[in-house]
């Protein structure tokens, strides 16, 4: 019997030393040589991006699915200090062009509701593309401010269910769709109610942090993007329709840049677009991404 273990013990010893032998331990000079020479852009970014993610202002404009219960009164004089000061925090960036959450084909109006502006016959709304985006664009002496809004339509997949509750629950994902919900509540309450125990300038700074927008991005990469695979992907076609609006925002964003001269665009955008937004700059070697913490410190 103990050699039988014996011999049992020297084949898996002989095994495991075996796998062990063809496990590599180390860089290959061959894959060393790959990675020195892989043909990388190597290019210094021409000009520097700066998403703000902000909430919406204007209550009565805000196209979001999620709406705070609790909204904040952007106008008050406590208020109104906070966006000063957030205001000559953005200047140290130095934006050159100022982009808003406003579609190209109402360009003209919003040049000229600035253009009033500046002359002091017209006051400021609530919409952060004025509370921001004019206050600042006019201290810096700038001409306009951008339109770069784009909403493409919903997919015909989307279209083709009216119960989505049943199509879900037939297919076998209502409860993947449901799956975080309970989670998902804590968070939207948790926003209801911080923003109120914090300053807006804090608020701000909250809704640009990176703990924010990877809390957002799983919103989108959990749960009803599950609805439909392998059948109409509708959970799927709404994320991949999200993809597309901010990827032609990112489009209409850096064709915004002068191809002679360096450009520092500052982009004020609704929070939840701020985690795509920022991948896609980041990946752009045009571009070099800035962050609001970086302006602060």
């Amino acid at each position: 019997m103990k050699a039988k273990i014996s011999v049992l013990l020297i084949v898996f010893l002989a095994t495991a030393c075996s796998k062990k032998q063809h496990k590599p331990s180390i860089v290959s000079s061959e894959l060393q040589t790959a990675l020195d020479s892989f043909p990388e852009i190597e290019k210094a970014a021409k000009h520097k991006i700066l998403t703000l993610g902000t909430f919406h202002f204007d209550r009565s404009m805000d196209g979001s699915d999620i709406i705070a219960k609790k909204h904040i009164d952007i106008t008050s004089a406590t208020n109104q200090l906070q966006l000063d000061s957030l205001i000559h925090i953005l200047k140290d960036f130095n934006p050159t062009k100022i982009a808003v959450e406003w579609k190209p084909r109402s360009q003209k109006k919003l040049d000229s509701l600035f253009s009033e502006y500046k002359k002091g016959k017209w006051k400021l709304r609530k919409n952060e593309a004025y509370q921001i985006g004019f206050r600042l664009a006019k201290l810096l002496g700038h001409k306009k401010v951008y339109c770069v809004d784009n909403n493409p339509p919903m997919p015909e997949t989307v279209n083709s269910i009216d119960d989505w509750d049943q199509y879900a629950k037939e297919l076998g994902h209502f409860e993947l769709w449901h799956a975080y919900d309970i989670e998902n509540e804590q968070f939207y309450n948790f926003i209801d109610t911080i923003q109120n125990n914090l300053y807006v300038f804090d608020y701000i700074r909250l809704l640009n942090s990176k703990v924010y927008s990877n809390r957002n991005k799983q919103i989108w990469t959990t749960g009803l993007v599950n609805v439909g695979h392998g059948d109409k992907y509708l959970g799927a076609d709404l994320l991949g329709r999200w993809y597309r609006r901010n990827s032609r925002i990112y489009v209409n964003t850096i064709n915004l840049a002068n191809t002679n001269s360096n450009d520092n665009i500052l982009i004020i955008y609704g929070a939840a677009h701020k985690w795509v937004l920022d991948e896609l700059f980041e990946s752009n070697p045009e571009f070099k991404l800035v962050q609001l913490e970086d302006i602060i410190n």
